[in-house]
């Protein structure tokens, strides 16, 4: 008994600890800040380049950490970072907006960018 209780409390910490899995609720709200915050003005998800690059796919082609840290400070990536630099020589030089989104903002964000990605690959 005192084991499958141990197992039981271990089980649920683990269960704490995973990531949580983006719902379509995630997606809507990342949506209405995509579409808040102008983010629609410089990218599109699958229609090709605007100001910005097409985001189709980033979620893949980028770590989770690396996309957390772009847009919760941009400015500092560019600054610092190697794939941000590169990633403003190949916009010519246009600079994306320090967004400076909160950590669940960015979790919905991505869940958009993502669901949307899926999308594009279904067509």
């Amino acid at each position: 008994m005192k084991r499958s209780l141990q197992f039981a409390a271990f089980s649920f910490a683990l269960l704490a600890l995973a990531p949580r899995a983006a719902s379509a609720q995630d997606a809507k709200a990342g949506h209405d800040l995509f579409v808040k915050r102008s983010c629609s003005m410089c990218h599109t998800i699958g229609k090709g380049r605007l100001a910005g690059p097409d985001l189709k796919g980033v979620t893949e082609r980028r770590s989770s950490e690396w996309l957390h840290k772009w847009l919760s400070n941009t400015s500092e990536m560019l600054a610092s970072d190697s794939t941000a630099k590169a990633l403003l020589a190949e916009n010519r030089g246009i600079k994306m907006p320090n967004v400076k989104l909160t950590e669940p903002e960015i979790e919905n964000v991505l869940a958009y960018i993502t669901s949307e990605s899926a999308k594009v690959k279904e067509k």
